[in-house]
């Protein structure tokens, strides 16, 4: 099964780093929202397509994600 590496800033200058194994990247990206973004975004699929937007920003990208 794939590794994923994802990397995000979060609220307050936080910088959330981890390793998630699953199929897709997608369903990893998913994941990480689901388990380790709290706060900044509401926990439902309107929250995550806000993640989403943030996270691949073209200007100002919140974060990265990586196969390992």
């Amino acid at each position: 099964m794939p590794k994923f590496v994802i990397a995000f800033h979060g609220e307050e200058q936080t910088f959330l780093h981890k390793i998630i194994e699953m199929d897709t990247k997608e369903a990893s990206l998913m994941f990480f929202f689901k388990n380790h973004v709290e706060g900044q975004y509401s926990p439902d699929e309107e929250g995550y397509t806000y993640f989403r937007e943030d996270f691949d920003d073209p200007d100002s990208p919140m974060g990265s994600i990586l196969e390992l």
